[in-house]
């Protein structure tokens, strides 16, 4: 089949008569028609007009498995889909009973991509205690209620940390306490161990720390790592760091295989500022 192309919608109108004269989708008048291809060429036949002037379209084929996707969601085929993929879930399933949690999450923990070396970073001061941080994600509030024991020590917290999913976890923690209450650095890192592995979620933690300043203000960084819900083990830098009343929690963790992840959380690790 031959087609003669509308220039004003750009349809192709198929050339099944000599008496086409207008597009079929627009309603315009085809200049090329027939007719007025006769006034040039007097002597003229449709057949030759169609040679001369209509053009072939190929249509594309759908390939093999497009074709087999189509075939397998028409109504008829819906009970056979949804059995395949309640087999794929039990083979899931069965994958994580057989060779354990850890492939599992290994496979599903995502590594950070290597853009985030070279992307834009986000530059955001936060808190009432005015802590300053670079970081490849954003970070949102995450604030979490203090309980009984806490709302007697604590004045005021806030807590900001990224959404999962990035291959990186950062979270700002950052806490005022009342004037009666002890705030020292050693103690704020054991009550930051403490309060990671409260959930149970943490265990078997290694880590070597190091005294820091930061913006002049005496803090402990400490890097590590842990087993993550007994199945993946996460590299973490956990960074401490009090003043009069005032604690700054800076936690970071990522897969402990992952090159970019490391080079990610001491970028990050170098911005902050405490204003």
């Amino acid at each position: 089949m031959k087609y003669l192309p509308c220039e004003s919608c750009g349809h192709a109108n198929a050339l099944k008569s000599e008496y086409l004269t207008f597009c079929d989708a627009c309603g315009r008048k085809l200049p090329n028609n027939f007719a007025e291809w006769r006034k040039r060429y007097p002597l003229g036949s449709y057949p030759e007009y169609r040679q001369a002037v209509g053009i072939f379209i190929k249509k594309e084929k759908p390939g093999r498995t497009a074709a087999w996707m189509k075939k397998q969601f028409q109504p008829g085929n819906r009970g056979k889909v949804i059995l395949f993929f309640s087999l794929v879930f039990a083979l899931m399933v069965t994958a994580g009973t057989l060779f354990g949690k850890r492939a599992v999450f290994t496979l599903l923990y995502a590594k950070v991509p290597k853009s985030s070396l070279y992307s834009n970073w986000q530059t955001a001061t936060i808190g009432r205690q005015a802590l300053e941080i670079s970081t490849p994600v954003k970070l949102w509030v995450h604030d979490q209620p203090l309980g009984t024991e806490g709302a007697k020590t604590i004045e005021y917290a806030k807590s900001y940390r990224n959404q999962d999913g990035d291959g990186i976890q950062i979270a700002v923690n950052m806490f005022s306490y009342w004037n009666n209450v002890a705030n020292g650095l050693e103690g704020a890192v054991e009550e930051s161990h403490y309060a990671l592995q409260a959930g149970g979620q943490i265990t078997d933690m290694r880590c070597k720390s190091v005294r820091v300043l930061i913006s002049g203000m005496p803090g402990i960084l400490e890097d590590g790592s842990y087993l993550y819900k007994g199945a993946i083990r996460l590299a973490f830098c956990n960074l401490v760091m009090v003043r009069g009343n005032s604690r700054w929690l800076v936690h970071i963790n990522y897969r402990n295989d992952d090159p970019v992840g490391r080079q990610v959380a001491q970028r990050v690790l170098k911005s902050i500022k405490i204003r």
